[in-house]
């Protein structure tokens, strides 16, 4: 099982995790927390590591400093403000973590000839 200490130690061995550093202790618990609890509603726990739920940690982090976590909560599909138009796709998991967890780069079979 992910520990928060463990969560941490990642996090703070990365290069952008300004956003994280600068939380309250509280609310790095929290911040933790709630990327696991998301983690967990996609994938099986043996499967989820502590990179894993690190990358999510800074993922929701720059999302909600966007405001861009916000809008997909709320079901928005597409937003657009002066002339900038952007449009959401997914769920709220980090693409990184999907691709840790779920690798796509399965073998294939081939013949030559």
């Amino acid at each position: 099982m992910v520990t928060n200490e463990e969560v941490e130690r990642y996090l703070k061995n990365l290069s952008n995790n300004t956003l994280f550093t600068e939380l309250k202790e509280s609310d790095k618990d929290k911040a933790i927390f709630s990327a696991l609890e998301l983690l967990k509603d996609y994938f099986p726990i043996k499967k989820i590591t502590d990179r894993a739920v690190a990358l999510q940690v800074l993922y929701a982090l720059e999302g909600e400093e966007e405001e861009y976590a916000k809008l997909k909560r709320h079901g928005v599909k597409s937003y657009a403000v002066k002339g900038v138009s952007v449009t959401f796709d997914g769920s709220g998991i980090s693409p990184d973590v999907i691709h840790l967890i779920e690798p796509t780069n399965k073998a294939k079979v081939g013949r030559l000839i």
